[in-house]
């Protein structure tokens, strides 16, 4: 499958409608509409949040609103109008399964929080209609509507510039490369040459500096997607397999890289202080984030490198979004909540980043799309089949010589979690159309 394929998992409606209501550098931006009037941007006419006053909407999670910046935004949303928020807490790594069992006994919360599990999140959420929300405002990021849709029916929202908002991106040790006259990942980027090819080199620059030093670290399969390929995608019916001469030719780039010892694949030694570039999300950006003890003067972030200089710039990212559990009690309580939870402007930011800067590049990543957004789904896929710890990432590990050869052998694995995922989405549209959703 080529590159050209694979953009059937592009987010194509991100520039078109995303990056006219980005916010950019200029920082989030709050609400429109009298919230005691029905007026309420993003939900539909007919919705009068006062209609809902006494009663609880149930929010499922592994994130505790009282350790996290979110916490102030609960507790105002409960304040100003007078729903409760209970927060139910739950296993992260068994969100799902937990969920389902809730079901079951007819104990389950209103709330979903999706995180890379799809298709598996299917088995425990409904369609957002319940939710009356007026998904044509432009207050919702259209391009997680859009990527959430199953049989035309959207899933998940999010809002622009939403804090919880993830995408993938460059983080670098400034200090670390000027102070080496390295020349640092965002000159690179302003000069329309930060590809992978200069990712390297600046790795190998920082290698070079002698014991101890890494070029570049990156959390989980960011790269693969950046130079355009995938294990797995959807099309919005569909899961099948992406294994192909691009996929295995970046694969093997990145494999040489990490046998050369300039490119390491895990999450959180970038703080160390001896590691040029972290390959990663946009929750480094935070103080409570993956670099919570790092020097925040001495941190640069730029966008993913290209594959090559005529390469489209890719966006990556994991499935993310929120939603509706399957028989919430109280579907239009908890779409006013997500409507006010997301909103930028209800956050107090000014201690939530790592920087000023930070903070101004958090609001230009997450407001402004690339033309390319690719989702991976090598985790999520993980999920619905309950296969190994990222049994597809072995790749790291493989000799790039080996390359062709690994992949070839894990055709069978891919294809039998392709089945399993699709197999999911199966059941997905019987229980649609058992409920009516569709014909």
């Amino acid at each position: 499958m080529s590159k050209t394929v694979i953009r059937l998992i592009t987010l194509v409606l991100a520039v078109a409608m995303v990056a006219s209501m980005a916010v950019g550098c200029d920082g989030p931006q709050g609400a429109s509409g009298n919230k005691n009037s029905g007026e309420l941007s993003g939900l539909q006419a007919d919705v009068n949040p006062a209609d809902y006053e006494g009663t609880t909407v149930t929010f499922v999670t592994w994130k505790d609103p009282a350790t996290q910046e979110d916490g102030p935004v609960v507790e105002a949303f409960q304040e100003e109008y007078g729903i409760k928020v209970a927060i139910q807490m739950t296993d992260q790594m068994e969100y799902v399964s937990q969920i389902s069992a809730s079901i079951a006994s007819d104990k389950q919360g209103d709330i979903f929080f999706e995180n890379d599990t799809f298709p598996a999140s299917l088995s425990v959420m409904q369609p957002l209609d319940a939710m009356k929300l007026d998904l044509e405002s432009d207050f919702w990021n259209k391009a997680v509507i859009e990527a959430s849709k199953f049989e035309g029916k959207p899933y998940l929202v999010d809002a622009v510039n939403n804090v919880w908002t993830e995408v993938d991106l460059c983080v670098y040790n400034k200090n670390l490369l000027e102070s080496n006259n390295i020349r640092t990942p965002k000159e690179y980027y302003e000069a329309g040459k930060w590809t992978f090819e200069n990712f390297k080199k600046v790795a190998e620059e920082v290698t070079a500096l002698g014991k101890g030093y890494v070029g570049a670290t990156s959390h989980g399969g960011i790269l693969m997607a950046a130079g355009g390929n995938t294990a797995f995608v959807f099309d919005g019916q569909k899961f099948s397999s992406n294994i192909n001469n691009d996929l295995i030719e970046v694969a093997t780039f990145l494999a040489q890289m990490n046998q050369d010892g300039t490119l390491k694949f895990d999450a959180t030694s970038f703080q160390d202080g001896k590691v040029g570039m972290a390959i990663t999300n946009a929750y480094a950006l935070k103080k409570a984030g993956y670099f919570s003890k790092i020097n925040p003067d001495h941190m640069g972030f730029t966008y993913l490198p290209k594959w090559t200089e005529d390469s489209e710039q890719i966006s990556t990212g994991i499935y993310r979004g929120w939603g509706l559990i399957k028989g919430a009690k109280n579907p239009v309580a908890a779409g006013i909540f997500l409507r006010e939870y997301l909103d930028a402007g209800n956050y107090d930011t000014a201690d939530t980043f790592h920087s000023e800067e930070a903070s101004e590049f958090f609001y230009e990543l997450t407001g402004n799309y690339a033309e390319q957004e690719i989702v991976y789904y090598h985790e999520s896929a993980m999920h619905v089949a309950y296969a190994g710890d990222r049994y597809d990432m072995m790749w790291m590990k493989t000799k790039p010589t080996q390359m062709r050869t690994y992949f070839d052998g894990q055709a069978n694995v891919i294809s039998r979690m392709v089945d399993d995922a699709n197999a999911t989405l199966d059941t997905e549209r019987k229980w649609l159309k058992d409920n009516g959703f569709i014909q």
